[in-house]
């Protein structure tokens, strides 16, 4: 049972952890002159379904990504 539990709590920091990693990632990023891509091939998110709070289906989405993201920083001074 507390391996149940265990995984249903890492499943519900799962997205605070990734804004976290994410957030990280930006800051260490920005003002460094820096241009980023990333490629994907068949990359896909399963997002799980959900249930409002009177227990009513919120659904679940499966997005397939095929392409690039491309991100550029530059340092600017602000005087």
């Amino acid at each position: 049972m507390s391996n149940s539990k265990n995984a249903k709590s890492n499943q519900s920091n799962a997205p605070s952890q990734w804004a976290q990693l994410l957030g990280d990632i930006i800051d260490k990023l920005v003002g460094t002159n820096l241009s980023t891509t990333m490629k994907f091939d068949n990359f896909e998110i399963a997002v799980p379904q959900v249930k409002g709070p009177d227990g009513a289906d919120l659904g679940s989405a499966k997005w397939i990504i095929n392409g690039k993201i491309q991100w550029t920083t530059t340092e600017s001074n602000k005087d």
